[in-house]
């Protein structure tokens, strides 16, 4: 009886593989398909190269692939079990006994190993990929530099009471545009360098228009800048070269992630969204495993369903599941609920909804 068993389990993985191809492959060009037509007259409009369109995409298509892999595992569940019912192979299977039980743990493994990598995924290419993406939309969509940060995305303290935040750097011109500098005596501001753009030159950033103030007490004075060479702002080039914050936490990895959120709070600044960005960084990958639990039962339960009824069937329960994970973040997001309610509140519903159906369906 354990030959007979070994088969008809590398015969069920075999069929779900394949189908998880076909789905992901599917998905993936669908997806590909939808962003090139939302963003074709931007590429048009500024004559963007055919073959910087296809570099765009080339790298824009693991992050794809991180976020279609749990539609592809669910659509995968629905044909594999969906097929098996369809043809009676599974009645034949229970009939020789071969439980739902056995399928379902095979496939909740599959789905345990593609959490996994999808989680290693999105925290070793996917950033990657997703910053040379962002960097050619930039450059050639946008007019920027491909190495420009967003606004409000570099913060440094590289010498003791002092404070640095700058909207954006051009590596390319080695400008530092809205640069703010404080210098603190303990807890009290003492000068404050405020201007639109410096630039490094000869070793030293030199502002062009800007204020500079000075505190004394329960006095301030002010007076303007006008081309004049800062050798002692306690940064250069290299720094924020390094120390560059990514545009969006898609390009960021959860330990980058981490780092800049504890950055933001030694600088007092609001790390709300970013919470909640690193809790659905946690929770996503774990949808690999949790839709095939709630995808074989169902399968299971419809002997006449072909391949149009699970593919609508997957598309309404994938809606039905980003529905309330979005819904979840904007919650987050305004401070309504906590960012690891918002996260998992999708996964510990639908695991849930999984073990109902399972337990109702006939094993």
């Amino acid at each position: 009886m354990t030959l007979p068993l070994r088969l008809f389990d590398r015969y069920v993985l075999s069929g779900f593989v394949r189908f998880l191809l076909f789905a992901l492959a599917s998905a993936a060009a669908i997806f590909v398909v939808v962003d090139l037509i939302e963003h074709l007259d931007s590429f048009i409009d500024k004559k963007v190269p055919f073959v910087i369109v296809l570099q765009y995409y080339a790298y824009f298509l693991p992050y794809i692939i991180y976020l279609v892999l749990p539609v592809a595992a669910l659509l995968s569940a629905l044909f594999t079990v969906g097929n098996m019912s369809r043809t009676h192979e599974l009645t034949a299977a229970k009939a020789s006994g071969v439980g739902l039980y056995r399928i379902l743990l095979h496939l909740l493994c599959v789905g345990l190993i593609l959490t996994a990598a999808n989680f290693f995924f999105g925290e070793t290419i996917v950033p990657a990929s997703n910053r040379e993406s962002q960097g050619l939309y930039r450059q050639y969509v946008r007019g920027g530099s491909s190495q420009q940060a967003g606004p409000g995305r570099i913060y440094l303290r590289n010498r003791p009471g002092e404070l640095v935040r700058i909207d954006r750097y051009d590596s390319k011109t080695h400008t530092a545009y809205k640069l703010d500098w404080e210098s603190f005596d303990g807890q009290t501001m003492t000068r404050r360098l405020s201007t639109r753009e410096a630039v490094w030159k000869d070793s030293a950033w030199v502002v062009e228009s800007g204020y500079l103030w000075t505190f004394r007490g329960d006095s301030a004075s002010m007076k303007p800048v006008r081309n004049q060479v800062f050798g002692s702002l306690g940064f250069s080039p290299s720094d924020l070269v390094v120390k560059e914050v990514k545009i969006s936490p898609e390009e960021m990895g959860l330990w980058q992630l981490r780092q800049y959120i504890a950055t933001l709070q030694t600088l007092g600044g609001n790390t709300q969204r970013w919470n909640v960005d690193i809790a659905f960084k946690i929770a996503m990958p774990f949808t690999c495993a949790i839709v095939i639990l709630l995808g074989v039962p169902i399968a299971a339960q419809y002997r006449r369903s072909g391949m149009a009824l699970s593919i609508g069937m997957g598309l309404l329960i994938s809606f039905l599941y980003f529905a309330i994970q979005q819904i979840g973040r904007v919650m987050a997001y305004n401070g309504e609920v906590s960012p690891a309610l918002a996260a998992w509140a999708g996964n510990v519903a639908f695991i849930l909804v999984g073990i109902f159906l399972y337990a109702r369906v006939r094993k």
